[in-house]
């Protein structure tokens, strides 16, 4: 039995402090290794060397092209357009067309005639005559017929007035002066033939596959220096390095 500071210690007392102070040190070790796990991280140096990388048979990728890719095409292209636009259609040419006129026409001139007139006609009189016999005013009834045969000419200005009527159906040419203004609302479809080599810009990324011919490929590591968290290292046994 040992006495210190007048206490009596017993070998139970030893062996209960003994194993307290091999927990707290258990703790001390576990709480300082978890935050070495948490916090630290192993530094790896690699030299260069040789490696061998192992590749996937495909591998889906996007890609963006900044060059103008050629294309050649060969093929129909059917094209609707629609069309909505006021156009003004200018005719040079003269243009036939049927014509209807119904009016009437107002006729205000002078016509002048001049020509001799032939006459030959028997008249036929039955009037009174004006004359004096033996100086004795008279009245003498005339009733007979009288032959006349003699050229009288005429020299005259005739004015006519008059509205004649026009009704007429023809064909014309027609000169159209100013613009022909229209609207047009359609669509239109049609086929565009396109045969020629096209340089096509991608504006998009492109989703391709990329294939690999050699499963393993050979490629060389320069000097690295790696940072790698102590959770991210395993344990193993280390191999024999071949000579």
């Amino acid at each position: 039995m040992l006495a210190v500071y007048g206490h009596a210690v017993t070998w139970k007392h030893l062996i209960l402090t003994a194993v307290a102070l091999l927990l707290l040190m258990c703790g001390v070790a576990l709480a300082a290794g978890w935050w070495a796990w948490q916090n630290l991280a192993a530094r790896v140096v690699l030299q260069e060397q040789d490696v061998q990388i192992r590749l996937p048979m495909e591998l889906a990728v996007e890609a963006e092209v900044s060059r103008k890719i050629q294309v050649q095409v060969d093929q129909t292209v059917p094209l609707r357009v629609p069309i909505q636009h006021d156009l003004d259609i200018a005719l040079k040419q003269a243009v036939p067309m049927t014509v209807s006129i119904d009016t009437v026409v107002p006729i205000r001139m002078t016509v002048p005639v001049k020509q001799v007139i032939e006459v030959d006609q028997v008249i036929d009189l039955d009037t009174q005559v004006q004359t004096k016999v033996m100086g004795i005013a008279m009245t003498l009834p005339i009733q007979g017929k009288v032959p006349v045969k003699a050229s009288v000419p005429i020299d005259l200005n005739i004015p006519i007035q008059h509205d004649l009527p026009v009704a007429l159906l023809r064909t014309a040419q027609v000169t159209m002066q100013a613009p022909l203004r229209t609207h047009i609302d359609t669509v239109i479809e049609t086929q565009v033939p396109i045969r020629q080599a096209l340089a096509v810009p991608l504006m998009a990324p492109v989703s391709a596959k990329l294939t690999f011919p050699q499963p393993t490929v050979q490629a060389g590591l320069d000097l690295m220096d790696l940072t790698i968290p102590f959770r991210s290292v395993t344990l193993g046994v280390r191999e024999a390095s071949a000579p």
